[in-house]
C-alpha cells in the first residue's frame, strides 16, 4: 500500500473541545497535525461547545452568559479546521452538550422548536463548511468500528471503553469521557475493542479541583477488512507519534497545587 493510500485511509478521532473552555494549545497542535497528516477523514465525537449558558448546573455569577458567542467560537474554529483539512470529510456528532440546544427548545421554547434557523447545523453553518451532521440517537459505523460521542462515565481509564462495548456488542471509539482508555475483549468468534479518546478542554475548569482528564486524540486507519486505533496522548503541551515530537520543547509545570511551604 502507498503512503498517498495510507494516508487517505487515516482519520483523526477529536472529542470534548467545550469552547471556549477548550486547551488552547492542545486545540492549536492538533489542528497543525491535521494539516500536516491531511487525514481523509475527521471524526468530531460531541461536545466541541460547552452550551453552557443551557446548563442546570449552578453558574458562577461572574462568568458571562453569552450563547452567540459559544457559538461563534465554535462556528470560527470548524472554518480553520476546514481550512486545515479542504478536502478530508468532517463528521460532527452531537455530544450531550449540543444536545443542551434541543433540550431547551423542546421543553423550555416549544413554539420556537422546528425553527430550522436554531437547528445546530444552521448554526454552525454546516452545509457551508461541508460538515455532515450526527444527532446524538444516530451513531454510525465505518467497516467494523462504531463512532459514537458516548454516554456513560466509569472511575478508571478504559472502564467505560467497556461498558460501551457491553452497550453495542461491537468494536466502538467514543468521546464523552474526557479519558485516554482502551479494553479489549476476544471470544470464541473475534477480537473486539473499545476506545475513549481523551479531551482538548482546559484540564482546570471553574467546577472542578484536578479531575481525572486526559488532553488527547485519536488516529485510525482503515484497509478493506482491518482497521486499527493509535491513542494519543497530549501532556504538558506535548505529544508524540510515529517518532517525532510535537508541541514545546520545554514544558510548563503545573500550577493545580500551590505550594505554600
Amino acid at each position: 500500500m502507498t503512503k498517498n493510500n495510507i494516508q487517505h485511509r487515516m482519520s483523526i478521532c477529536i472529542s470534548d473541545l467545550h469552547l471556549p473552555s477548550h486547551n488552547v494549545k492542545a486545540v492549536k497542535m492538533v489542528v497543525d497535525f491535521i494539516r500536516e497528516q491531511k487525514p481523509g477523514r475527521i471524526h468530531v465525537l460531541g461536545d466541541a461547545i460547552d452550551m453552557w449558558t443551557l446548563s442546570r448546573f449552578d453558574k458562577d455569577p461572574a462568568r458571562r452568559l453569552n450563547l452567540q458567542e459559544e457559538l461563534d467560537a465554535v462556528r470560527d474554529w470548524l472554518r480553520e479546521l476546514r481550512d486545515a483539512a479542504p478536502h478530508s470529510q468532517i463528521i460532527y456528532s452531537e455530544g450531550n452538550h449540543e444536545y443542551r440546544l434541543r433540550k431547551y427548545l423542546m421543553s423550555e421554547a416549544k413554539a420556537l422548536a422546528g425553527l430550522r434557523a436554531l437547528s445546530l447545523d444552521q448554526l454552525l453553518d454546516f452545509q457551508k463548511l461541508r460538515i455532515r451532521f450526527q444527532t446524538q440517537d444516530r451513531p454510525y459505523r465505518i467497516g467494523h468500528l462504531l463512532f459514537t460521542h458516548g454516554q456513560f462515565v466509569s472511575r478508571w481509564s478504559g472502564m467505560s471503553a467497556k461498558r460501551h462495548f457491553e452497550q453495542f456488542g461491537c468494536c466502538v471509539i467514543h468521546g464523552h469521557t474526557h479519558r485516554l482508555g482502551a479494553f479489549y475483549h476476544t471470544d470464541i468468534n473475534d477480537c473486539y475493542g473499545a476506545w475513549e479518546v481523551g479531551c482538548l478542554s482546559t484540564l482546570n475548569p471553574d467546577y472542578v479541583t484536578a479531575p481525572d482528564w486526559q488532553n488527547g486524540f485519536a488516529v485510525v486507519h482503515h484497509s478493506s477488512k482491518y482497521f486499527s486505533v493509535e491513542l494519543v496522548a497530549i501532556i504538558r503541551d506535548q505529544f508524540a507519534f510515529r517518532g517525532s515530537l510535537f508541541g514545546r520543547s520545554k514544558a510548563t509545570p503545573s500550577t493545580i497545587v500551590e505550594d505554600l511551604s
